[in-house]
C-alpha cells in the first residue's frame, strides 16, 4: 500500500478520507481543488490498493478508511446530511421525543421529520417505541454515534455538532 501512497494526489485524497469519512467524490475533488479525470483516477488507484473503500449511495460514490465497520460507515453517512445529522444528534442528545417535539426542537416541516426518521429507522440508526403520548424514539447505539462525532468533529462543523460534544463533554467531567 505504501507504494501507492507515494504519489502526492493520491497521499492528499487518502489524507483527507481518513480525516472526513463519508465524502463523495465530488466533495473530494472541490476540497482538494482536483480535476474530474485525475480525482477519480486516483480514488480508483486507491480503491483497487486497498487504502480506501468505495461505497456506493444513490447516485454518489462516499469514500472510507477500510477500517471502519460497516455500522461506522452507516453512521458517518447518515452524518454527512445535515438534516439527518440535526434529527440524530437531537434524538440522541433528548432520547424519548414524539413526532411533533423532534419537528418543533429541529425547526423542520412534518413532511421532512417524516422522510428522514423513516430513513433513520430504516437503517437502524434510531429506535421507535409506541408511548402513551405517542411513538418515541431513541438512538439504541447512542455511545458510537457520539464517540463518532466527537472523532470527526471537525467534519461536520455546525453549532449543532458543537452543542452536541459541549453536552457530552460535561456530561463525562461529572
Amino acid at each position: 500500500m505504501e507504494d501507492v501512497l507515494q504519489q502526492g494526489t493520491r497521499r492528499r485524497l487518502y489524507e483527507t478520507v481518513r480525516e472526513h469519512p463519508g465524502l463523495s467524490a465530488r466533495e473530494l475533488q472541490r476540497r482538494l481543488r482536483l480535476g474530474w479525470g485525475e480525482t477519480a483516477y486516483h480514488l480508483d488507484q486507491l480503491t483497487t490498493a486497498g487504502a480506501v473503500r468505495r461505497e456506493r449511495g444513490g447516485h454518489q460514490d462516499y469514500y472510507f478508511s477500510p477500517e471502519l465497520t460497516l455500522e461506522d460507515r452507516r453512521i458517518l453517512l447518515t452524518l454527512r446530511s445535515p438534516t439527518e445529522r440535526k434529527l440524530l444528534l437531537q434524538i440522541a442528545t433528548e432520547p424519548g421525543l414524539t413526532f411533533p417535539e423532534l419537528g418543533v426542537r429541529a425547526g423542520l416541516s412534518k413532511s421532512t421529520v417524516s422522510f428522514h426518521l423513516r430513513r433513520l429507522l430504516d437503517l437502524g440508526l434510531i429506535e421507535g417505541h409506541a408511548g402513551e403520548t405517542g411513538r418515541r424514539y431513541q438512538v439504541p447505539n447512542g455511545e458510537r454515534v457520539v464517540h463518532l462525532v466527537r472523532l470527526y468533529q471537525e467534519s461536520f462543523r455546525d453549532r449543532l455538532v458543537d452543542h452536541f460534544v459541549d453536552t457530552f463533554a460535561a456530561l463525562f467531567r461529572e
